[in-house]
């Protein structure tokens, strides 16, 4: 009776043994057969543009590519590293100031817009994530934005950039490219400017000194107030002085007489070039004015962008600092030649020398 009790103890004793093996292996087996995470959802990422467009995009972005000239400029100071090409060749008068590896880099044109020029054979052979436009916001974003994507099959991007909104466009690069850390240093460099111009425009209220920028071959093109292109003169706190006149935003931008200067007459002028200086400072045609009879014409900065925003980018921003200190230099209290070798390090990712700093300030004040 005891050896059979002891069997079917035994016997009881193994069944559940070998169940448990059974269920251990059942167990492994369940969980060998768990689907893996798909790498390919984990190498991509969702990304809401400035159009408000849901956008595929790698999560590891490597390689962009800009669609236009204002893009190249921002992506250049954000991430120069990434780009596989340029929608234009970079400016001479980049020429010592940024690497020839930039300066050598393919060129693929303006992806679309009037003055598109598409190079796809240059574009195909780089093979960028991804394609950034970076500009001013248009009613048919969303749909330019969708067909470009559709046509060369490659996910586009679009962040808006104005002046004032130059920090938030930092930001969205920032995330774009998972580089958080160098976009907060652009972001808070441009919104710490632009919070300064800020103050100094409400503290001026109507007592702001009149201002006339002169552009083209002699000096009566200029950008009316409320164009795009004048934006650094408002924002600054001086009153533009073409005021009432068609406001043209391409080209040198709006075309003016000397009958019409003379009405005006600005308290200061400034010269978008070397040569329209020159002319202002020598001609007799100029001399009846008073900025020209106070010495109050000054040279724009312009290597290797016009600071006052030709093309309308992010050398703006070193504009604004270089005109507001001009006009106001008690309210914005800057010693412009740190503040333009700062801004170069940070933007340019250039250490400017001290004769290099000499030319670029030139006639500059």
């Amino acid at each position: 009776m005891k050896k059979t009790i002891i069997s079917i103890a035994i016997t009881l004793s193994l069944v559940a043994f070998t169940g448990c093996g059974n269920q251990d292996k059942q167990e492994l087996a369940a969980e060998s057969s768990q689907p893996e995470v798909s790498t390919v959802e984990e190498s991509e990422k969702t990304f809401v543009d400035s159009a408000g467009r849901e956008v595929t995009v790698p999560s590891d972005i490597t390689k962009i590519a800009p669609s236009g000239p204002l893009a190249q400029m921002v992506l250049y100071t954000a991430a120069p590293d990434l780009l596989v090409g340029t929608a234009n060749s970079f400016p001479e008068a980049a020429a010592d100031l940024f690497p020839e590896k930039y300066l050598e880099l393919p060129e693929f044109g303006q992806f679309y817009g009037k003055n598109a020029s598409l190079n796809m054979e240059a574009l195909s052979a780089a093979h960028p994530d991804v394609i950034i436009d970076i500009g001013e916001q248009k009613d048919t974003m969303k749909e330019d934005m969708d067909k470009l994507q559709e046509q060369l099959e490659i996910p586009t991007i679009f962040i808006e950039a104005n002046l004032d909104s130059m920090g938030e466009t930092y930001q969205m690069l920032g995330e774009l490219l998972n580089r958080p850390k160098e976009a907060d240093k652009l972001s808070e460099y441009c919104d710490r400017v632009l919070a300064k111009a800020g103050e100094v425009r409400e503290k001026l209220g109507d007592n702001k000194k009149t201002v006339y920028y002169a552009s083209g071959e002699i000096g009566l093109d200029t950008n009316a107030e409320g164009s795009f292109h004048a934006q650094v003169l408002e924002t600054s706190g001086v009153q533009n002085a073409a005021v009432g006149v068609e406001i043209a935003s391409r080209g040198d931008g709006t075309t003016i007489s000397m009958e019409q200067l003379m009405q005006w007459q600005p308290e200061i002028i400034l010269a978008a070039s070397g040569d329209v200086y020159d002319l202002i400072m020598k001609d007799d045609t100029w001399k009846n004015l008073e900025a020209v009879k106070s010495g109050q014409v000054y040279q724009v900065p312009t290597i290797p962008y016009n600071f006052l925003g030709f093309p309308p980018s992010v050398n703006r921003i070193i504009g604004l600092q270089w005109l507001g200190n001009l006009v106001y230099p008690e309210e914005y209290g800057l010693d412009i030649e740190e503040e333009v070798k700062e801004f170069y390090d940070l933007f340019y990712h250039v250490d400017l020398k001290e004769d290099k700093l000499k030319e670029i300030l030139e006639n500059a004040g």
